[in-house]
């Protein structure tokens, strides 16, 4: 059984096709996704702004927000999602 982090990372890995570290499989999402430069933190929070269609400044409640978007309590039990 996979963890929840892995099955966030298989379900990027099926959009982007890659088979990278974590990070380097949501940072070819980012850049899938024409999320712009900036840390791995700040292009996480574009990201779930983007795909979200909202404008959180904060990322633990955008994290948050996209966990219950997905039908999550929060995004540490969010397994696989729809990128």
């Amino acid at each position: 059984m996979a963890t929840n982090s892995e099955a966030k990372q298989a379900s990027v890995r099926g959009v982007t096709s890659t088979t990278a570290t974590f990070n380097e499989d949501w940072l070819a999402l980012f850049n899938a996704r024409s999320i712009g430069a900036g840390t791995y933190n700040e292009r996480l929070l574009a990201y779930i702004n983007d795909k979200l269609s909202s404008s959180h400044t904060d990322l633990n409640k955008a994290l948050q927000a996209l966990a219950v978007d997905q039908g999550d309590a929060n995004y540490s039990s969010m397994g696989t999602f729809t990128p």
